[in-house]
């Protein structure tokens, strides 16, 4: 069961991807009776997907918030740095998916995407790449392609604005979990991490 469990664990960006092409098939089988919404979350979910991957070959955010909060990725148990990542990724899409006419579970999926878009050209500057950051080119991307497909939705749905309320408590309080269970997975901790980046951006201990 233990190597079972370390498998699962290496792997999980492959199992993320499974289920992702279980729902790519899915929606190729239906694409003339499925809706806008579910089209274009299918959209963000496939370069959501070549994100991680990109992320992943270029040596993952570990290798930029690693020596900051002083972990070395190299010690870390192989996938355990993405496992909560690719549960994230799974859960937010999967919902947003099954329930395409429950706009506060779909809206977090476009906010996600300019976010990432947002977070690794500033991730550029903040570390003084020089270059762009792990990442950043399926970011860029995927936050055009999600303000295109807000233009979209908007024209062709009607709903509640109240639904962007529920929709960016929802999203703020799933990325708190998501990132409270990667700090611990990786030996950390928020406020710790926290502290590590103010030190680190404004040059205080």
């Amino acid at each position: 069961m233990k190597k079972i469990g370390l498998w699962l664990l290496k792997n999980n960006i492959h199992i993320m991807t499974l289920i992702f092409l279980c729902w790519a098939v899915w929606g190729i089988c239906n694409w003339n009776s499925i809706g806008i919404v579910s089209k274009l979350v299918l959209g963000i979910y496939f370069l959501l997907i070549c994100h991680e991957y990109e992320e992943t070959f270029e040596g993952g955010l570990m290798a930029l918030f690693g020596p900051v909060v002083g972990i070395d990725p190299a010690t870390l148990v192989p996938g355990k740095s993405h496992l909560a990542q690719a549960v994230y990724i799974t859960v937010l899409f999967s919902l947003a998916l099954l329930f395409p006419n429950v706009m506060w579970l779909v809206f977090p999926v476009f906010i996600l995407a300019i976010f990432e878009g947002f977070v690794h050209t500033m991730g550029s500057f903040i570390f003084k790449l020089g270059k762009p950051s792990p990442g950043w080119y399926t970011a860029i991307l995927m936050c055009a392609f999600a303000i295109w497909g807000l233009v979209v939705l908007n024209r062709n749905v009607n709903y509640p604005g109240i639904q962007w309320l529920w929709a960016s408590l929802y999203y703020v309080g799933l990325f708190v979990l998501l990132e409270t269970w990667f700090q611990h997975l990786i030996g950390s901790s928020l406020p710790h991490f926290a502290r590590s980046m103010r030190a680190f951006v404004f040059g205080k201990k």
